[in-house]
Protein backbone atom coordinates (compact mmCIF):
# COMPACT_ATOMS: atom_id res chain seq x y z
CA UNK A 1 0.00 0.00 0.00
CA UNK A 2 1.62 3.34 -0.99
CA UNK A 3 1.94 5.97 1.36
CA UNK A 4 -1.24 7.77 0.51
CA UNK A 5 -3.37 4.84 1.49
CA UNK A 6 -1.32 4.02 4.66
CA UNK A 7 -2.05 7.57 6.09
CA UNK A 8 -5.66 7.48 5.23
CA UNK A 9 -5.91 3.86 6.60
CA UNK A 10 -4.98 5.20 9.84
CA UNK A 11 -7.66 7.59 10.10
CA UNK A 12 -10.27 4.16 9.26
CA UNK A 13 -11.69 2.72 11.57
CA UNK A 14 -10.68 -0.89 12.41
CA UNK A 15 -14.04 -2.59 12.69
CA UNK A 16 -14.94 -0.25 9.18
CA UNK A 17 -11.90 -1.88 7.32
CA UNK A 18 -12.68 -5.20 8.66
CA UNK A 19 -16.95 -4.92 7.25
CA UNK A 20 -15.47 -3.59 3.89
CA UNK A 21 -13.13 -7.06 3.33
CA UNK A 22 -15.96 -9.18 4.13
CA UNK A 23 -18.89 -7.63 1.70
CA UNK A 24 -16.08 -7.28 -0.99
CA UNK A 25 -14.95 -11.16 -0.01
CA UNK A 26 -18.69 -11.73 -0.48
CA UNK A 27 -19.82 -9.95 -3.49
CA UNK A 28 -16.53 -8.90 -5.97
CA UNK A 29 -14.41 -11.89 -7.40
CA UNK A 30 -11.95 -8.98 -8.16
CA UNK A 31 -11.29 -8.39 -5.44
CA UNK A 32 -11.10 -11.80 -3.75
CA UNK A 33 -8.68 -13.04 -6.25
CA UNK A 34 -5.86 -9.94 -5.27
CA UNK A 35 -2.61 -10.29 -3.10
CA UNK A 36 -3.06 -9.22 0.84
CA UNK A 37 -1.39 -6.23 0.04
CA UNK A 38 -3.88 -5.48 -2.94
CA UNK A 39 -6.97 -6.07 -0.90
CA UNK A 40 -5.29 -3.50 2.10
CA UNK A 41 -5.21 -0.68 -0.52
CA UNK A 42 -8.58 -1.87 -1.91
CA UNK A 43 -10.67 -1.87 1.00
CA UNK A 44 -9.19 1.78 1.69
CA UNK A 45 -10.04 3.22 -1.87
CA UNK A 46 -13.65 1.47 -1.40
CA UNK A 47 -14.13 3.36 2.40
CA UNK A 48 -12.18 6.52 0.65
CA UNK A 49 -14.80 6.48 -1.81
CA UNK A 50 -17.95 5.84 0.19
CA UNK A 51 -16.74 8.51 2.09
CA UNK A 52 -16.82 10.70 -0.39
CA UNK A 53 -20.12 9.68 -1.68
CA UNK A 54 -23.61 11.17 -1.68
CA UNK A 55 -25.32 8.10 -1.63
CA UNK A 56 -29.54 8.26 -1.77
CA UNK A 57 -31.91 5.65 -2.40
CA UNK A 58 -35.67 5.77 -3.34
CA UNK A 59 -38.20 6.23 -0.36
CA UNK A 60 -39.07 3.29 1.89
CA UNK A 61 -35.90 1.62 0.56
CA UNK A 62 -33.08 0.57 2.95
CA UNK A 63 -29.86 1.13 1.34
CA UNK A 64 -27.58 -0.64 3.46
CA UNK A 65 -23.85 -0.33 3.96
CA UNK A 66 -23.33 -3.57 2.47
CA UNK A 67 -25.20 -2.25 -0.75
CA UNK A 68 -23.01 0.99 -0.69
CA UNK A 69 -19.99 -1.23 -0.54
CA UNK A 70 -21.10 -2.98 -3.16
CA UNK A 71 -21.27 -0.06 -5.42
CA UNK A 72 -18.49 1.90 -4.62
CA UNK A 73 -15.92 -1.36 -5.02
CA UNK A 74 -16.84 -1.30 -8.97
CA UNK A 75 -15.44 2.49 -9.00
CA UNK A 76 -12.35 0.98 -7.46
CA UNK A 77 -12.12 -2.27 -9.64
CA UNK A 78 -12.01 0.31 -12.46
CA UNK A 79 -10.30 2.57 -10.76
CA UNK A 80 -7.39 0.27 -9.43
CA UNK A 81 -4.42 1.18 -11.42
CA UNK A 82 -5.27 4.78 -12.10
CA UNK A 83 -4.93 7.51 -9.62
CA UNK A 84 -8.39 8.93 -9.68
CA UNK A 85 -10.25 7.93 -5.82
CA UNK A 86 -13.79 9.59 -6.22
CA UNK A 87 -16.29 10.92 -8.28
CA UNK A 88 -15.91 15.32 -8.32
CA UNK A 89 -18.72 16.09 -10.43
CA UNK A 90 -21.27 12.94 -10.45
CA UNK A 91 -20.69 12.31 -6.47
CA UNK A 92 -24.75 11.41 -5.62
CA UNK A 93 -25.80 8.35 -6.37
CA UNK A 94 -29.50 7.22 -6.03
CA UNK A 95 -30.33 3.64 -5.85
CA UNK A 96 -33.90 2.13 -6.32
CA UNK A 97 -35.37 -1.23 -5.46
CA UNK A 98 -36.47 -1.52 -9.17
CA UNK A 99 -36.05 -0.53 -12.63
CA UNK A 100 -37.35 2.69 -12.93
CA UNK A 101 -38.50 5.60 -15.35
CA UNK A 102 -38.34 9.25 -15.67
CA UNK A 103 -41.17 11.87 -15.93
CA UNK A 104 -43.06 11.40 -19.50
CA UNK A 105 -41.45 8.32 -20.03
CA UNK A 106 -41.99 4.20 -20.99
CA UNK A 107 -38.34 3.56 -21.07
CA UNK A 108 -37.21 1.83 -17.76
CA UNK A 109 -33.55 1.83 -16.90
CA UNK A 110 -31.55 -0.13 -14.41
CA UNK A 111 -28.58 2.46 -14.44
CA UNK A 112 -27.93 5.38 -16.22
CA UNK A 113 -25.71 9.21 -15.44
CA UNK A 114 -28.16 11.93 -15.66
CA UNK A 115 -25.90 14.99 -16.53
CA UNK A 116 -28.47 17.63 -15.92
CA UNK A 117 -28.62 16.45 -11.86
CA UNK A 118 -25.14 15.49 -11.92
CA UNK A 119 -26.39 11.73 -10.57
CA UNK A 120 -25.50 8.47 -11.24
CA UNK A 121 -28.96 6.18 -10.64
CA UNK A 122 -28.80 2.62 -10.31
CA UNK A 123 -31.58 0.13 -10.10
CA UNK A 124 -30.51 -2.41 -6.75
CA UNK A 125 -31.29 -5.91 -8.88
CA UNK A 126 -29.43 -5.06 -11.46
CA UNK A 127 -26.09 -4.69 -9.66
CA UNK A 128 -27.02 -7.46 -7.51
CA UNK A 129 -27.01 -9.57 -10.47
CA UNK A 130 -23.98 -7.78 -11.95
CA UNK A 131 -21.83 -9.05 -9.09
CA UNK A 132 -23.59 -12.42 -8.46
CA UNK A 133 -23.07 -13.39 -12.22
CA UNK A 134 -19.44 -12.20 -12.15
CA UNK A 135 -18.21 -13.67 -16.24
CA UNK A 136 -21.33 -12.63 -18.39
CA UNK A 137 -19.82 -9.30 -19.59
CA UNK A 138 -22.92 -7.29 -17.81
CA UNK A 139 -22.24 -5.22 -14.71
CA UNK A 140 -24.35 -2.37 -14.44
CA UNK A 141 -21.98 -0.28 -12.19
CA UNK A 142 -18.65 -0.75 -13.94
CA UNK A 143 -20.67 0.26 -16.75
CA UNK A 144 -22.46 3.72 -15.69
CA UNK A 145 -19.14 4.28 -13.70
CA UNK A 146 -16.76 3.99 -17.18
CA UNK A 147 -19.29 6.55 -18.14
CA UNK A 148 -18.85 8.84 -15.32
CA UNK A 149 -14.66 8.29 -15.61
CA UNK A 150 -15.16 9.44 -19.46
CA UNK A 151 -17.09 12.78 -19.05
CA UNK A 152 -14.96 13.69 -16.11
CA UNK A 153 -11.98 12.99 -17.48
CA UNK A 154 -12.89 15.74 -20.28
CA UNK A 155 -13.79 18.29 -18.44
CA UNK A 156 -10.62 18.02 -16.46
CA UNK A 157 -7.44 20.12 -17.55
CA UNK A 158 -4.76 18.34 -19.54
CA UNK A 159 -2.37 17.62 -16.73
CA UNK A 160 -5.10 16.76 -14.01
CA UNK A 161 -7.06 14.02 -16.53
CA UNK A 162 -7.46 10.22 -15.19
CA UNK A 163 -6.36 8.94 -18.37
CA UNK A 164 -3.07 9.27 -20.73
CA UNK A 165 -4.41 11.34 -23.41
CA UNK A 166 -2.36 9.88 -26.32
CA UNK A 167 -3.38 6.30 -24.51
CA UNK A 168 -7.15 7.61 -24.69
CA UNK A 169 -7.13 8.44 -28.16
CA UNK A 170 -5.55 5.40 -29.50
CA UNK A 171 -7.81 3.41 -27.91
CA UNK A 172 -11.15 5.12 -29.15
CA UNK A 173 -9.10 4.72 -32.99
CA UNK A 174 -8.87 1.40 -32.61
CA UNK A 175 -12.39 1.32 -30.69
CA UNK A 176 -13.97 3.08 -34.20
CA UNK A 177 -13.39 0.36 -36.41
CA UNK A 178 -15.09 -2.32 -34.04
CA UNK A 179 -18.19 -0.05 -33.77
CA UNK A 180 -19.41 -1.24 -37.69
CA UNK A 181 -18.10 -4.86 -37.26
CA UNK A 182 -20.65 -4.73 -33.73
CA UNK A 183 -23.45 -3.58 -35.82
CA UNK A 184 -23.06 -5.91 -38.80
CA UNK A 185 -22.63 -8.69 -36.02
CA UNK A 186 -19.18 -9.73 -36.93
CA UNK A 187 -17.51 -8.43 -33.47
CA UNK A 188 -19.14 -11.26 -30.89
CA UNK A 189 -16.82 -10.27 -27.97
CA UNK A 190 -19.32 -7.41 -27.62
CA UNK A 191 -22.82 -7.23 -27.05
CA UNK A 192 -24.26 -5.39 -29.21
CA UNK A 193 -25.20 -2.54 -27.49
CA UNK A 194 -21.45 -1.71 -27.31
CA UNK A 195 -22.11 -0.62 -31.57
CA UNK A 196 -24.20 2.44 -30.51
CA UNK A 197 -21.27 4.97 -30.07
CA UNK A 198 -17.90 5.16 -28.35
CA UNK A 199 -18.95 6.22 -25.29
CA UNK A 200 -21.33 2.85 -24.74
CA UNK A 201 -18.66 1.18 -26.45
CA UNK A 202 -16.15 2.30 -23.67
CA UNK A 203 -18.45 1.26 -20.77
CA UNK A 204 -19.21 -2.64 -22.59
CA UNK A 205 -15.67 -2.90 -23.10
CA UNK A 206 -14.92 -2.54 -19.38
CA UNK A 207 -17.46 -4.67 -18.18
CA UNK A 208 -16.11 -7.61 -20.84
CA UNK A 209 -12.40 -6.80 -19.97
CA UNK A 210 -13.11 -7.10 -16.29
CA UNK A 211 -15.63 -10.76 -16.43
CA UNK A 212 -14.23 -12.43 -19.71
CA UNK A 213 -10.39 -10.77 -19.85
CA UNK A 214 -9.25 -14.29 -20.86
CA UNK A 215 -11.40 -14.22 -23.32
CA UNK A 216 -10.92 -10.85 -24.40
CA UNK A 217 -7.56 -11.64 -25.09
CA UNK A 218 -8.03 -14.27 -27.10
CA UNK A 219 -10.83 -13.13 -29.54
CA UNK A 220 -8.72 -9.74 -29.44
CA UNK A 221 -5.58 -8.90 -28.12
CA UNK A 222 -4.38 -5.68 -29.55
CA UNK A 223 -8.15 -3.93 -28.32
CA UNK A 224 -7.19 -6.02 -25.38
CA UNK A 225 -3.92 -5.12 -24.65
CA UNK A 226 -4.68 -1.50 -25.57
CA UNK A 227 -7.86 -1.03 -23.30
CA UNK A 228 -5.13 -2.55 -20.46
CA UNK A 229 -2.92 0.74 -20.91
CA UNK A 230 -5.49 2.53 -20.77
CA UNK A 231 -6.95 1.21 -17.37
CA UNK A 232 -3.35 0.84 -16.24
CA UNK A 233 -3.50 -3.15 -15.17
CA UNK A 234 -4.37 -6.63 -17.06
CA UNK A 235 -6.83 -8.27 -14.89
CA UNK A 236 -5.69 -11.79 -16.24
CA UNK A 237 -3.12 -11.39 -13.67
CA UNK A 238 -5.76 -11.79 -10.55
CA UNK A 239 -3.57 -11.52 -7.62
CA UNK A 240 -1.50 -8.50 -9.09
CA UNK A 241 -3.34 -6.72 -11.61
CA UNK A 242 -1.56 -3.43 -11.97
Amino acid sequence: MNIKYSVVSLFLKKSSKQECHEVLSKWNTYYAGLTEKHQESFVVRTLLFLNNTDFKAKEGFELTTEMKLVISSAFVQITFGLSQDVLTIFNTIFVSPTSYSYAGSNVFYNGDVNTATQRVNFSWPAVEEGFVIADDSLNIAIHEFSHCLIIENAKKSYLARTFNENDLNEWKALAAKKIPLIREGNYKIFRDYGGTNLMELFATTLETFFEQPHEFYSYAPTFYRMTAKVLKQDPRNKKNPK
